[in-house]
């Protein structure tokens, strides 16, 4: 008999070899070589695909046919990408590795990577305002697009990399760290549950639900990451550990210690399934991935 863990790995392999063949298919080849190169570099180095498992997962609640949503889950995934490549700039993050391999500036210099993030940003755009539309209706579009719109800008993801550069405080109290990583990684993850929602026709109820499950997740992913760059490995993480302790960042561990950390963590994962009740039965692969996500090890 399979155990929790072997399921999940399985739903989320399934959905990676999926979102990786429709990511190699979607890449406009008409782009300049090295732009091409630089983009395929960040797109396919190691990772789990968690956004776009998300996308396929949430629109399972409410239909089975994912070649209608196969461009929302390339969106948020090129959208997640970019973000990376832009993070790990020296005028950011200042990091040298990524999936598990030099980063995109340290491959191919500062001036391609941000040419690379600027043209994964734009084009997440143009996929989705040409792909969508032939099966969904022009509302349903355009609140997907203007719902990522918003979790990408300034009252998002890009928001959250501001405080993240530039806390409001010089010492960032327990509510401003949960703001900024609201915004900063919980607003994408957020997106990639309820814009499947919205597509699929979901009730005011299913959308809330799932909400809030994206506000816990959000949350949640964000303290294992706390975690787990001060308790794992470079080889395990694919990327640089303990960065926010020679940055001198304010992290869930440095401000919580690392078992309060751990405890904050399980209780965001009860919240966030708890938030799937809603859904009986059908939320099983979700609630499987927040027990994944909670115990992940890189």
């Amino acid at each position: 008999m399979k155990t929790t863990t072997d399921t999940i790995h399985k739903f989320i392999q399934q959905k990676q070899n999926r979102i990786n063949t429709v990511l190699r298919d979607i890449i406009p080849t008409s782009y300049p070589p090295l732009l091409h190169h630089a983009i395929e570099h960040s797109l396919f180095g190691s990772c789990k695909r968690i956004r776009p498992f998300l996308v396929y997962t949430s629109f399972e609640l409410f239909d089975n046919n994912l070649d209608k949503i196969d461009p929302l889950a390339a969106a948020v995934e090129l959208s997640h990408t970019y973000s990376l490549i832009h993070d790990d700039l020296p005028a950011m993050d200042d990091d040298d590795l990524r999936r598990g391999q030099p980063t995109c500036h340290k491959k191919f210099g500062e001036d391609i990577a941000i040419l690379a993030g600027d043209t994964l940003n734009t084009f997440t755009f143009e996929l989705l305002s040409s792909t969508l539309p032939h099966h969904f209706t022009p509302s349903h579009c355009l609140d997907a697009i203007r719902y990522l719109s918003h979790a990408t800008g300034g009252n998002g993801m890009a928001g959250g990399q501001i405080y993240d550069l530039y806390p409001i405080q010089k010492t960032p109290t327990f509510n401003h760290l949960k703001q900024t990583h609201h915004l900063k990684t919980g607003a994408l993850i957020t997106a990639s549950v309820v814009i499947p929602a919205i597509l699929g026709g979901a009730s005011k109820t299913e959308k809330e639900a799932l909400t809030q499950f994206g506000h816990h997740l959000g949350l949640l992913f964000q303290i294992t990451d706390d975690i787990l760059d001060v308790t794992s490995t470079q080889k395990v993480l694919g990327k640089t550990p303990h960065k926010d302790i020679l940055q001198d960042k304010t992290t869930y561990v440095s401000l919580l210690g690392l078992e309060k950390a751990q405890q904050f963590a399980q209780e965001e994962a009860d919240q966030a399934k708890d938030a799937l009740h809603y859904f009986g039965t059908q939320q099983e692969p979700l609630t499987q991935l927040v027990d994944y996500i909670v115990n992940r090890k890189h």
